[in-house]
């Protein structure tokens, strides 16, 4: 309801009141002696934007100001810089946004404002301009407010008059599909409509978030997604609409976001965004693995499987029971030991964890099976909690009893003596099933289960150069009893031979694996050994990844890089010593550029560094640290260095106390790492400077 300004003004709901003289041409009012308080205006909009109008239509648009400084505003004037000469243009006042209105400038000019007009800190005054199209070309124009702000006493607020064009309108701008159950499928529409003067034009509609969310739209009668439709995908005339489908399918349970962008040729706004959420702040448990199977177990004997219970939701799921269902088997028990103590609440999975990949919040159970019987048991598992779709979660279970026979795992050798850089072939071909009828197991698997720290080489089925074993190489194929192992580093490694056979039952339940050692020890005097690990890299065995060198410097040399007295990726394999005697070179046998090492120099024959009056210095380079097709910078590395001696561990960063690792901070960086005496043997001593540069 609209009225004169003179009316009712007492019952103003934000004190627009009557300003003291005093108040209006300072900077504010006092509240206090010495306590001077300023206000500052916000617009929201900051223009009046009208779009186009037919002759005669009118329409209004409001401008709130609202005070949020802690002085009062003093508006003192109110005028138009406006071609208003046809009383095109009305401008009205209210107190609050759903109050009612009154006129300020009358469409005949009229300023009606009850001037001063204080606007406390906190409150707000809304301006309603009201405009009537009356010519083909509008002009728009300013609305100036004359006020006691100290930095800028006259607000502007422009007046935009649009022509003709397209105006999109997408509705509803967020969805929340509640709760949807993995496995099961939710489903919205969404509207886009065109409420402009001039066709709109849909190019493409984007996905960002979950590809759990689906967007169809329907093309040539049949729904299609819309991200594969050419360009445009729809064009629209004023007052047409077309909808877009959401479905959402999860596939594991847990909170889901993304967001649906919508690409115009609406000039204001480009593209929409609608914002898709599901499975949000509600309790949800998932069971892993969602049914529990012993596929075969031998009759009179205890297995256990474990099972974890997991927190999938935005809020925290109580546990308040656990059992086994009524007519379950009974050979079939819970480990007591490894129930929680109930009710049991779990913390909720948060958005923040799922985004940095971290895992849910979980715990594990185990069942016990003990088959009485060479047959199938069956069971199930309730779990009730208080997630709303399944209170009451079951689990089936099923084992089978067999009287079958373990598979043996042997091996051919169960020892090797090797040094460092050799391939050893594991061979299981011994293994037998006596209840197969060749006697054979149907599965091998080699595991290595103990190995030197840094050491990144696993069994291959073949190597794709085996004049190059450091490249890797085929997966081993487990329907082959054998496989290849690349030695990467000294130490001692361990490597375990499973089997299967065709009921499902391995050596590892029946716990006979085989077990071969393999001891790489260097023959050379001096065998000085390099691995690192990059945090920034998440697969050090791709391609691209981070480069370190590792230096061996002979105590004649000058600095660091100075040929030929700096053995490394550069200068491979110098000539210390006798010319033209390579028994007292030293040799680089691996250059890795592509993250983790390990990178090797050995040196068979030393000379006296007694009588060369120096060292020689082990140094590590930080060469690269970026990505060398995608250009990443993978950060900081770490390096680990252990200097052998006679074949023996003489020295590593754990010497003195030290962390057994040094941080590379970037690249370039370089360590000195220690150095080594040679008279009858050698003598290893940290030197442990650090440079920002290579020296």
């Amino acid at each position: 309801m609209r009225q004169s300004a003179f009316v009712n003004t007492r019952t103003l709901g934000v004190n627009l009141l009557l300003a003291a003289a005093a108040c209006l041409g300072g900077l504010g009012c006092d509240d206090g002696p010495g306590t001077i308080q300023t206000g500052d205006l916000q617009l929201t909009p900051d223009t009046f934007r009208f779009g186009k109008l037919a002759i005669g239509e009118d329409a209004d648009r409001v401008v709130q100001l609202e005070n949020i400084g802690s002085g009062p505003v003093i508006v003192a004037n109110i005028r138009f810089e406006l071609d208003n000469s046809d009383e095109e243009f009305e401008l009205y006042w209210k107190d609050a946004a759903d109050g009612n209105e009154f006129v300020g400038v009358s469409r005949a000019g009229e300023d009606q404002f009850p001037y001063p007009i204080r606007i406390n800190g906190g409150d707000s005054f809304f301006l309603v301009l009201n405009y009537t199209a009356v010519r083909e070309v509008p002009v728009g124009g300013t609305i100036v407010l004359e006020t006691n702000l100290p930095d800028s006493p006259e607000v502007q607020i422009p007046v935009v008059l649009a022509e003709g064009s397209p105006e999109i309108n997408v509705a509803p701008r967020i969805h929340d599909f509640d709760r949807v159950p993995a496995g099961e499928v939710g489903e919205t529409t969404i509207q886009v409509s065109n409420v402009g003067q001039l066709d709109l034009e849909v190019s493409r509609v984007l996905l960002n978030g979950s590809q759990d969310f689906k967007p169809l739209v329907e093309v040539e009668g049949d729904l299609r997604d819309p991200r594969q439709v050419m360009d445009p995908l729809k064009v629209l005339e004023p007052n047409e609409s077309f909808e877009i489908t959401v479905r959402y399918a999860p596939q594991v349970e847990g909170p889901d976001t993304a967001e649906l962008t919508i690409f115009s040729n609406d000039p204001n706004q480009s593209e929409v965004t609608v914002t898709l959420r599901a499975n949000g702040a509600t309790p949800c448990l998932e069971v892993n693995p969602p049914a529990l199977e012993f596929q075969t177990s031998l009759v009179n004997r205890t297995d256990s499987r474990p099972m974890s219970l997991e927190s999938c939701g935005g809020a925290p799921i109580e546990i308040s029971r656990i059992y086994l269902a009524e007519g379950s088997d009974p050979a079939y028990a819970l480990v007591e030991d490894s129930l929680p103590m109930l009710p049991a609440l779990m913390p909720e999975f948060s958005e923040e964890d799922r985004i940095n990949g971290l895992p849910p919040p979980s715990r594990s159970i185990e069942v016990a099976f003990t088959p009485r019987e060479e047959r199938i048991h069956n069971g199930t598992l309730i779990i009730e909690s208080n997630d709303p779709v399944h209170p009451r979660l079951e689990v089936p279970l099923l084992g089978r009893g067999v009287t079958n026979a373990c598979p043996q795992a042997r091996a051919v050798e169960d020892e090797f003596y090797v040094v460092p850089l050799d391939v050893v072939v594991l061979d299981g071909s011994p293994s037998i099933d006596q209840d197969a009828a060749d006697n054979r197991p149907v599965n091998y698997e080699w595991v290595i289960t103990s190995r030197p720290d840094g050491s990144v080489s696993q069994p291959h089925e073949s190597f794709y150069d085996p004049a190059q074993p450091a490249n890797g190489g085929l997966d081993d194929d487990t329907s082959t009893p054998t496989a290849v192992f690349f030695v990467d580093l000294a130490g001692i490694y361990t490597a375990e031979l499973r089997v299967r056979d065709n009921l499902g039952l391995d050596s590892i339940a029946c716990e006979n694996p085989a077990v071969v050692t393999i001891v790489a020890k260097p023959e050379e005097a001096i065998h000085v050994q390099l691995v690192w690990r990059t945090p920034g890299d998440e697969d050090e065995t791709e391609g691209g990844g981070t480069d370190l060198d590792l230096h061996l410097l002979h105590p004649n040399a000058e600095n660091w890089f100075s040929r030929p007295y700096d053995c490394h990726y550069a200068e491979p394999v110098p000539d210390w010593g006798q010319l033209d005697n390579s028994a007292d070179d030293p040799s680089l046998d691996i250059d890795d550029i592509n993250g983790a090492g390990p990178e090797n120099i050995n040196l068979d024959n030393p000379e006296n560094t007694d009588i060369l009056g120096a060292p020689y210095l082990v140094g590590v380079h930080y060469y690269n640290s970026r990505d060398r097709v995608t250009g990443q910078d993978y950060g900081p590395s770490w390096a680990t260095v252990r200097i052998f001696i006679e074949g023996e561990l003489a020295w590593d960063y754990t010497d003195g106390g030290n962390p057994g690792e040094r941080e590379m901070e970037a690249e370039d960086h370089f360590w000195d790492v220690a150095q080594i005496s040679w008279r009858v043997t050698g003598e290893v001593v940290t030197r442990d400077r650090y440079y920002s540069q290579r020296p």
